[in-house]
């Protein structure tokens, strides 16, 4: 089955804003709209007034209050869809394109030989820890994550929603993006539900962006990890004990994510401040994953 070409006029950029820096975000949208024709901001701050974006490229849906990512990059998919669109470009507010990323993505997606290809996305550098993000693969009961030194292409078993490009078409048989994760693991869920339907997640390595992901790094070691605030580690536990349960997640994965979960509880604990805050979000987290309380966090 030959996949659609895309183009300029049949992709559209989808923009997820939430509380941002605000001079940082007139610099994103500026990289975008060199980049793209058409441009989504879904804004999921009511309180954010974006008109000072209004312009015949950008169209803004304000949503009523926080619907959270995955909900949000569903609005802009059925709207793209309604519209007519082809294919969309996924980001949130944090990822700072280059001026030719759109020109080299459309490119590789238009010469790429790979027919089950469902994703293409490009590395990106993270201006939080200062390194470039590393090549995630599922093994036999381990994640090998390694950085793409020798690869112009790799195929991770999932990479960042931000960044991505997806062929419309795909969400048809895929589904879209999981809602009652809210945030975080949105993108992992989705691209292991696609391998479950025989799809690939292909990454330009030659493509890179920049994007901020974790709130701060702590150095251990030679290493450089990344921390997350509270909240966000609450989702991400809660979110975990709901993949668990879900059908197209492997038992590989339960127990290679169980772990990482155990060294990632062992690592906040030890080396993280407020370290007594961190314990009970964590442990609210896996509570109410067990009992499938999948609402927005009230703090």
């Amino acid at each position: 089955m030959l996949r659609d070409k895309v183009s300029y006029d049949n992709l559209i950029s989808i923009v997820v804003i939430y509380n941002p820096d605000f001079n940082q975000l007139r610099n994103i949208i500026n990289k975008q709209l060199v980049n793209f024709k058409n441009l989504l901001l879904i804004n999921n701050s009511p309180e954010l007034d974006l008109s000072e974006f209004n312009c015949e490229q950008i169209k803004i849906i304000n949503n009523s209050s926080n619907f959270g990512l995955a909900k949000a990059l569903n609005i802009g998919i059925l709207e793209a869809k309604n519209k007519k669109f082809q294919f969309v470009a996924l980001f949130d507010q944090d990822t700072l394109l280059p001026l030719d990323f759109s020109k080299k993505m459309i490119n590789f997606i238009n010469n790429c030989e790979h027919d089950k290809a469902c994703l293409f996305c490009p590395n990106f550098y993270n201006l939080v820890t200062n390194r470039f993000n590393k090549i995630n693969k599922i093994k036999f009961l381990r994640l090998k994550r390694y950085y793409p030194v020798d690869e112009s292409v790799s195929l991770p078993s999932f990479s960042i929603t931000s960044g991505s490009l997806i062929d419309l078409s795909k969400f048809k048989e895929i589904g879209f993006f999981d809602e009652n994760l809210f945030i975080d693991l949105v993108d992992t869920e989705w691209c292991l539900r696609a391998h479950n339907y025989g799809y690939k997640i292909l990454q330009n390595n030659k493509v890179i962006v920049q994007h901020s992901l974790g709130e701060g790094h702590i150095k251990l070691f030679n290493l450089s990890i990344q921390i997350h605030s509270p909240s966000r580690l609450y989702y991400y536990f809660r979110n975990s004990i709901y993949l668990y349960t879900l059908p197209h997640i492997s038992f590989n994965w339960v127990v290679i994510d169980f772990l990482r979960n155990i060294l990632r509880f062992i690592f906040y604990m030890l080396f993280v401040k407020n370290r007594i805050k961190y314990f009970r979000y964590i442990i609210k987290g896996y509570y109410h994953g067990f009992i499938k309380k999948m609402d927005k966090l009230d703090e």
